[in-house]
């Protein structure tokens, strides 16, 4: 089997499923399996760099977290570093995770997903989810618009240390899955892969 075809059959299994800010075991181990025996062999420099960062990505949408942490940590690149800071957040990690979100630096896909997270705060309009200390957190991430991930690798943390707000959960999860598949799409994108990664259905 190609790697699109092994890519698109994984890729719609894992569409609709939307990560725990802390996964404590993965959704399916043979999933896991499948993604790493996706074949890559077919791609040479920055194409198997980003098929690489697909498969991490992938992993991490499995939450298959040590898996994906293997794959991230040996590209050397902005999307493994990215990768390796959403799997260190995840983990509970969060002083490691925004070291590797800044040596990402501004990345490409920063830009469709704070299109996404504009559309969530209309949505969510004035609502502070019932928690000032959020409300102060998330109104510093926002004021310059720019939306890093370094700000919000610091209200999952807050959320999952302090405030434990099922509403804020659930928003952070929204947001969570839209970065995780912008910048999948991205990868997938770099790689040689056409049309959208969640078309591959």
């Amino acid at each position: 089997m190609s790697w699109s075809e092994s890519f698109g059959r994984i890729a719609a299994q894992l569409a609709q499923h939307r990560p725990s800010l802390y996964p404590m075991e993965e959704l399916d181990d043979l999933t896991s399996l499948k993604i790493a025996k996706i074949p890559v062999d077919g791609f040479a420099g920055e194409h198997r760099s980003y098929a690489l960062a697909v498969k991490a990505g992938l992993l991490l949408l499995n939450e298959s977290l040590e898996e994906s942490h293997e794959l991230s940590q040996s590209l050397h690149s902005r999307e493994g570093s990215y990768w390796h800071g959403v799997m260190h957040r995840m983990e509970g990690d969060y002083p490691n995770a925004s070291y590797w979100f800044r040596m990402a630096g501004g990345h490409p896909a920063q830009e469709a997903w704070t299109s996404l997270i504009r559309e969530k705060l209309v949505e969510t309009g004035e609502d502070c989810f019932g928690s000032p200390s959020f409300a102060g957190k998330l109104e510093a991430w926002t004021e310059d618009g720019r939306f890093d991930p370094v700000g919000f690798n610091g209200l999952v943390e807050l959320q999952v240390t302090r405030v434990r707000n099922e509403r804020v959960e659930q928003w952070l999860m929204d947001l969570q899955v839209a970065e995780m598949h912008t910048l999948l799409q991205h990868c997938y994108t770099q790689s040689g892969g056409e049309g959208t990664w969640r078309e591959r259905r």
